[in-house]
């Protein structure tokens, strides 16, 4: 990719991920398809009433889970998970724009991983400081989130039911099905290390 593609890569980017506007998605519908036959999970397409708006809809397992990917015409990518988990752990990955940047001036907390490239772009916060520093730090983590434009991951936790949500929005440039698969392997790799630490 040339220089010139780059910049238009990034202005793209820059512009149209954050957008709640209408994006014609039926152009992603065979990688969709073609991720979930080749790992065995779900695909559907759901259209409203009217037809005029679609959202597709993807569940792939890994190992007891099921990680679920949802987009629309007018709304970005998500992507969740349900976990059992054995203690409360919470946190969460933003970007960093200039007002986080002024609270954080006023003393809003952030977690910093002494990456200057990923600290720069993102806004960590959470109480389990050194088990996010854990999760996070781990260099292909770190490279999905920074390759793929996320523009948040987090774990909320549902103490009724002793599990997190996992959580994430990403760019509405996913257009692919090697990056639809890197945004996958995030979860995976975040599952392992949470089973590696032995909270789930």
């Amino acid at each position: 990719m040339n220089t010139k593609e780059n910049k238009e890569s990034l202005f793209k980017q820059m512009y149209v991920t954050q957008t709640l506007g209408f994006i014609d998605i039926s152009k992603k519908r065979p990688f969709w398809s073609e991720l979930a036959n080749e790992l065995n999970g779900i695909f559907k397409i759901k259209q409203t009433i009217s037809k005029d708006l679609e959202l597709l809809f993807l569940q792939i397992p890994y190992q007891e889970f099921n990680i679920e990917f949802t987009e629309s015409d007018t709304h970005p990518l998500k992507i969740n998970c349900i976990i059992k988990i054995k203690q409360k752990i919470e946190f969460s990955l933003t970007y960093e724009d200039s007002i986080e940047k002024l609270f954080k001036l006023f003393g809003k907390q952030d977690i910093n991983l002494k990456d200057d490239v990923f600290d720069k772009k993102y806004l960590i916060q959470g109480q389990n400081t050194e088990i996010i520093k854990n999760i996070l730090s781990i260099t292909n983590i770190k490279n999905i989130l920074l390759k793929n434009n996320v523009f948040s991951f987090m774990s909320t936790y549902q103490k009724k039911e002793s599990t997190i949500i996992l959580t994430s929005l990403v760019s509405r440039t996913i257009n692919s099905k090697s990056e639809l698969l890197d945004l996958y392997k995030l979860f995976c790799l975040t599952i392992d290390k949470l089973k590696e630490l032995e909270y789930i």
